[in-house]
């Protein structure tokens, strides 16, 4: 999951997915990325997923 610092809504997570998908989109709205974190318990803003599925 990336970490983006936005002018909008303050810092947001954004996943794998929709980071590749709207690449382009992030770069016109100038969001600032910040670092990465791999933990399932996050959900991207943009979609409402998770990077990953955690199996039982």
């Amino acid at each position: 999951m990336h970490l983006f610092e936005t002018e909008e809504e303050g810092d947001i997570w954004v996943c794998i997915a929709c980071g590749r998908e709207r690449e382009e989109e992030i770069k016109a709205k100038n969001w600032e990325y910040l670092f990465d974190r791999d933990d399932p318990e996050l959900r991207c803003k943009l979609c409402g997923g998770p990077d990953y599925e955690v199996e039982d």
